[in-house]
């Protein structure tokens, strides 16, 4: 992986002595491994004739893995000692590393993965020679053109530096009734602007553009697609925008399968949740015409604060200036988000949204529910014709079949005759009744509501968690949806 030109001759045809730079290092010197990291010139001058032209192995080891070592200093050797090219070996004792794209002022390549470099160490042992006190490099090598985009990964994944979810209230990590992330966007290595002074990157100074990776390369992609949206629907809030960006996110990668997320190895990938992507990745032209959004104004979130627990009407009043309405919300969950999570669900729980016709069209809409493990999910109405600029408000019943303890997903689903598709992420954690108290009836979250219109999918399970099978299924027409980073 590296953005700067290969070693001289026509596409590897000629070659370079390769040499490891443990091998050259001086047998007495006390800072082995930054010799073998090639953070250390003096160390290596005892071999720079034999360094000088050739093609050096650097291995990643305990200083890039504790972040002491960089490639910076690497580039600084190489400089020095007249290298014509350097290899950054990945260390079978520290695992595989990220490599990111740098620009190098000397032809480099890094071999993150320890299964690569194995065979470049093997293909290495096979002509070197050892004799006492005299190594024989008849190793040869060259580093080729690789400048050229690879389109063939797996796209999207969640980058495993990515922020994850829950959303806490506190300092305790309670679990907020409230997504997070909100949703996917483009943000690993994105060619971006840079300040040629470069205080934190000497390796970048002088470039103006830069590979940068983290949110801050996300949050502009967020960004201008909500520019593109705003401006085909200048009259839009920003709830409104959200929304949009939110329901029509896709959660499948280009090849149809499901989005994954690296995990916390290097190369570990796990099917990714809506606590890895929000609402999925971004998807540009269908935010442009969502069919429906699912929209707050500033009274919903004056409710939505003073519905938290933790908070008192006072609490509210001094931080907003407004006083707590009446009558408040049932449950934080309440507030009317193109998502539904609830932190602790105990017996049953009514949620509700209200959707509004953004299109410009009479639709009829039919809702379906993919549940959660142990939730059983019940949508009213189970059909409507809205009107453009109409809004329907739907109640979502939710009530535990298996007390898990932890947090599972699902999603509501509304299909509109008309080709629009809306996704409202399910994230709930099921919890056990109260124990009744003086003889009376065990709690639920909150009352339920009687349904007499609805589409329902109800997951049952065993004690242990294995599935069971689907239990009863009532539909009208519902559709199958479905860091640990070493610096370099």
């Amino acid at each position: 992986m590296r953005v700067v030109a290969p070693t001289p001759g026509a596409d590897g045809q000629l070659q370079f002595r390769l040499v490891a730079a443990k091998d050259a290092a001086a047998p007495d010197i006390t800072g082995t491994e930054r010799a073998e990291e090639c953070q250390d010139a003096a160390a290596l001058r005892r071999r720079a004739d034999v360094l000088r032209g050739s093609i050096v192995i650097c291995s990643f080891s305990r200083g890039f893995y504790y972040g002491t070592s960089t490639v910076t200093a690497i580039v600084d050797t190489a400089e020095a000692l007249g290298f014509t090219g350097f290899i950054l070996l990945a260390s079978a004792q520290y695992g595989d590393f990220v490599a990111q794209p740098l620009p190098f002022s000397v032809p480099g390549v890094m071999v993150p993965r320890v299964a690569d470099a194995q065979a470049v160490w093997s293909y290495y042992a096979e002509h070197a020679l050892y004799a006492s006190s005299t190594t024989v490099f008849g190793t040869t090598a060259a580093i080729t053109e690789g400048r050229v985009a690879l389109f063939t990964d797996a796209a999207p994944v969640v980058a495993r530096y990515s922020s994850r979810g829950p959303d806490v209230v506190d300092m305790g990590s309670t679990p907020a009734d409230v997504l997070k992330p909100d949703i996917l966007a483009p943000g690993d290595q994105i060619w971006a602007a840079w300040s040629t002074l470069s205080a934190n990157g000497p390796i970048l100074a002088g470039e103006r553009f830069a590979m940068m990776s983290g949110t801050s390369m996300a949050a502009p992609h967020v960004g201008g697609v909500a520019a593109l949206v705003r401006q085909r629907h200048p009259s839009w809030g920003p709830s409104a925008v959200a929304s949009a960006m939110s329901t029509t996110a896709r959660r499948h990668d280009r090849r149809g399968s499901p989005i994954m997320s690296e995990g916390f190895d290097v190369g570990a990938l796990h099917p990714a949740t809506p606590f890895d992507y929000g609402a999925g990745f971004i998807n540009p032209a269908g935010a442009l015409d969502p069919g429906l959004v699912v929209s707050t104004d500033f009274n919903d979130y004056i409710s939505f604060l003073c519905s938290l627990p933790q908070l008192g009407s006072d609490d509210v009043l001094a931080t907003t200036g407004v006083a707590c309405p009446s009558p408040r919300l049932d449950s934080p969950a309440d507030l009317n988000l193109p998502s539904i999570t609830v932190s602790a669900l105990r017996g049953s729980l009514s949620v509700r949204r209200a959707v509004t016709n953004v299109a410009g069209n009479m639709e009829r809409y039919i809702c379906a529910a993919v549940p959660p493990v142990g939730v059983a999910v019940a949508v009213s109405p189970g059909w409507f014709e809205i009107a453009p600029g109409e809004t329907q408000e739907m109640v979502i019943e939710l009530e535990v079949t298996w007390a898990s303890g932890e947090f599972s997903f699902g999603e509501i689903v509304l299909t509109g005759s008309l080709d629009h598709l809306v996704r409202l992420p399910l994230a709930q954690t099921t919890q056990k009744r109260p124990a009744p108290v003086d003889g009376g009836p065990a709690s639920s979250t909150r009352r339920k509501t009687d349904l007499t219109s609805f589409c329902r999918i109800a997951s049952k399970n065993d004690d242990d968690g294995a599935k069971k099978g689907k239990g009863p299924m009532l539909l009208s027409g519902s559709r199958e949806v479905w860091s640990h980073k070493k610096k370099m």
